[in-house]
């Protein structure tokens, strides 16, 4: 009887780390060593709207509109580059500060939208924003829902050392698909970025700001 119950038990932890190890294996983002990867604080969450309205709502929602100098070209080019933004686009870009610093600012752009991207699973994306970022998986900045024509562009998140989290996101097999490059814009000031993406396709920008 006592081996019987035994071998139950046995089988039974076998199944149970069986399926675990399945699990990490199709979850690409749940077994790193030591995580998170980086440190990362959102900072800016970046809109995407044919028509510009949203703007409107961001205001209604608290945020204040800034109005900042333009920036130098090179910086604007590479900011469309990391948000995949034609440049006159990322040139053109509205600016809103959220009314408490728990929150993101808010920038949007207005361009054509592309149809929507891939999705990911609630676990991956989890997963993924836990393990690399070590943050909770961002939200819709409004209290209102989002509307149909508007998308995500980019979340640009805060980070203390943009070499070091290039070397940990390269080190664990994240590919970076903007390499480390210091620029001046008229909104974060001198910083260093790069960029990845999140499994659902939406750039994850990355900075680490003199100011910070």
């Amino acid at each position: 009887m006592l081996v019987r119950k035994f071998c139950r038990l046995l089988l039974g932890v076998s199944i149970a780390m069986l399926s675990v190890s399945c699990g990490n294996a199709d979850n690409p983002y749940a077994s790193f060593q030591d995580p998170p990867l980086v440190r990362a604080k959102l900072h800016t969450v970046t809109l995407a709207s044919d028509t510009g309205a949203i703007a409107e709502q961001v205001r209604q929602a608290g945020f204040t509109a800034i109005t900042l100098p333009p920036n130098y070209p090179q910086a604007d080019s590479v900011e469309a580059q990391i948000w995949g933004v034609p440049e006159p686009v990322a040139t053109k870009a509205m600016h809103f500060t959220a009314a408490t610093p728990d929150r993101p600012n808010v920038r949007v752009l207005v361009l054509p939208l592309a149809a929507k991207g891939r999705t990911a699973s609630d676990d991956i994306n989890e997963a993924f924003f836990r393990n690399v970022l070590g943050t909770e998986v961002p939200r819709w900045p409004l209290a209102s829902a989002q509307p149909g024509d508007v998308r995500i562009q980019a979340w640009t998140y805060v980070v203390p050392n943009i070499l070091e989290a290039s070397k940990r996101l390269r080190g664990n097999g994240i590919p970076v698909i903007y390499d480390p490059v210091g620029i001046t814009t008229t909104y974060m000031g001198d910083y260093k970025t790069l960029a990845i993406r999140s499994p659902d396709g939406t750039v994850v920008q990355l900075a680490e700001t003199a100011a910070q």
